[in-house]
Formats: C-alpha cells, structure tokens, sequence
C-alpha cells in the first residue's frame, strides 16, 4: 500500500508511506504570489486575483510531478483547510485546494481529506506539561519562546522517526504525522 500524505500550501509538505512504513518525505520548492503582501491590501494589485490563480496552478503542477514521481499510489491523503486569520491568505490556500483537486479527476488512486484536529489526536499530538508551564511563563512574562503546534509536531516527527527536522520544516513534519494519522485510522476501520 502506496500513501502520499500532502500539508498542500505554498509550503507544500509530503510524506510517502509504503506499507506503513516511512519511506521518504520533503517540502516542495515553494511559490510565491507575485504582488502579494498580506499586510498592504494585496486585493488592489492591478495582478489580482489573477496572481494569486496562477500560484496555486504552479503549486498544482508542483504536486502533480510528485505524484508523478512517487505513483502509482493507493491513495493520497491532504489535510483539510481551516479557518484562516486572513482572508487574502485563507483564498490563496483554497485557491491550492481547487487547482489540487482538478489533478484528482482523472487519477485512480483514492484521494482522502482529514481534518488538523483528528490527525492531531490520532497521533497523540498534546502538550506536555512542561510545555503547558512554559507557556504561562511567557504569557507572564517570565520567559520568552511560547510552544506551538509546529513545534510539537516537529519534536514528535524527530522522536519517533529519528529524523533532525527543524521548526522550518514543520510543513513536512504535519504531512508526516498525516500520513501515520491516516494509516492508524485505516487499521482501525479494518478491525
């Protein structure tokens, strides 16, 4: 069994499992909007929206090679959008979606969404509570450097699978806790 778990973004992270098994995982080469800043109303760039289409069709055609690279896959698992602070940011990631979804038309291989929160629990990914102390020391000052989900899932990723990922490469570690989330569910459905 062939599984590409994808964290599809402009940061595109993969993981590919083979019979359960990490075999491989990375970060896309990722894409930038031209004429796009979050923080200066990126709507009245006389490029937009059609910068912003044409990102997401460059980040597709990125995910299509992989899936080109690493096929034929029994299925490909993505993880589900979620509710955005910004919604210039929120529509280039849907955008992704959309232009993502299109390459899945004419594929076999079964394509699968998960949500963050259920990937999250399934693989046990919770605050310790030296994590939650740290993180009412820096609510009060006391320190600096509060703990965030990245950072869980960068540490878990580094335990369980030995790997050295830094906080850059978070976008890989959720695409490899993806894909353990996604075959845990399988075994489970199975039994």
């Amino acid at each position: 069994m062939r599984i590409l778990a994808l964290d599809a973004s402009t940061k595109t992270g993969w993981a590919l499992f083979v019979d359960g098994k990490l075999v491989e995982s990375g970060a896309l080469p990722p894409v930038s909007v031209n004429d796009f800043n979050v923080n200066r109303d990126p709507h009245l760039s006389p490029y937009y929206p059609l910068n912003v289409v044409h990102a997401a069709e460059t980040m597709a055609n990125k995910i299509e090679r992989l899936l080109e690279v690493y096929g034929p896959l029994d299925a490909v698992v993505v993880e589900n959008t979620n509710k955005g602070k910004n919604r210039h940011t929120q529509r280039i990631l849907e955008f992704i979606h959309f232009c993502m979804l299109k390459l899945f038309q004419n594929r076999t291989q079964k394509m699968a969404y998960m949500d963050t929160s259920e990937w999250r629990s399934l693989v046990g990914l919770w605050m310790t509570k030296d994590d939650k102390k740290n993180n009412r020391d820096v609510s009060t000052g006391k320190k600096r450097g509060k703990i965030t989900k990245k950072h869980l899932a960068v540490r878990t990723v580094n335990e369980r699978y030995k790997m050295n990922l830094k906080l850059k490469d978070n976008d890989q570690a959720d695409a490899i806790l993806l894909g353990e989330a996604y075959i845990t569910k399988r075994k489970s459905q199975a039994s």
